[in-house]
């Protein structure tokens, strides 16, 4: 399995590599490129939030913590005092961070349900529906959101595959399987459950006719752009030889 500073830094390549991609196919305005590298990037560190003492679930649960005190705070601001207001706050945060923490963290086992195609396409859904319904970003944005928390997601899940491989002992690790899978066979419980809330994100999600436009675009031109590296290769493996010669 790949360690948090490995996941963090093919994270970070395979994002910048992504994003850059879709906005040279016009696919991505240039206010939007930051933001859509930050979520391939937190997308490549969310598959090891079923590690419970994983620095990617403490930093995810801090967040999300203090972003659901701001949901719960802000509407609050004209019926509390400034002092009541903070101990909302803190009374919110404190609850997710630990006590949602702690109830995730006993139903949660590592290389589990979180680290299957199922969760993939539940995490990227969600962030679709969320920034569609709650944000109230249009369908093509929404969906380029999800599809930068996908690309990171499965970025981490292959990853994990490739650590689970020995090439120098020529042996195949006990890990290996565990990581990109369809769905958990272990526990058919937690993939019954993911797969209803994988239909009930596709459900409400905003028309997906968005991704067909997406496709004509991106395809042609990542063909394209594999037809131009592979002729620069040859230009310069002909000049090596040359050199070489």
């Amino acid at each position: 399995m790949a360690n948090f500073q490995t996941h963090l830094n093919v994270g970070l390549f395979v994002s910048g590599a992504a994003v850059l991609g879709l906005h040279g196919a016009g696919l991505v305005t240039p206010a939007q490129t930051l933001p859509f590298f930050a979520l391939g990037v937190a997308g490549s560190l969310l598959p090891d939030i079923d590690a419970d003492n994983s620095r990617p679930v403490r930093m995810f649960f801090s967040l999300f913590g203090a972003l659901a005190a701001f949901v719960v705070a802000l509407p609050l601001v004209d019926r509390f005092l400034p002092l009541e207001l903070v101990l909302i706050w803190g009374g919110v945060f404190l609850g997710v961070r630990y006590g949602v923490f702690e109830i995730f963290a006993r139903l949660t086992v590592h290389r589990g349900i979180w680290h299957s195609w199922l969760a993939l396409v539940a995490v990227a859904l969600a962030i679709v529906d969320a920034a569609y319904w709650w944000m109230g970003v249009d369908a093509r944005t929404a969906w380029g959101a999800g599809l930068m928390v996908g690309i990171g997601y499965l970025t981490h899940l292959v990853l994990d595959e490739i650590y689970s491989v020995d090439l120098l002992n020529s042996r195949v690790k006990r890990s290996f399987g565990t990581a990109l899978k369809p769905f958990s066979l272990a526990d058919p419980g937690s993939s019954f459950a993911m797969l209803v809330v994988v239909l009930a994100l596709a459900w409400i999600a905003p028309e997906a006719r968005v991704l067909e436009d997406w496709l004509a675009v991106f395809w042609p031109q990542s063909l394209g752009m594999v037809e131009a590296l592979t002729a620069q290769a040859e230009v310069w493996r002909d000049a090596l030889r040359q050199m070489l010669n």
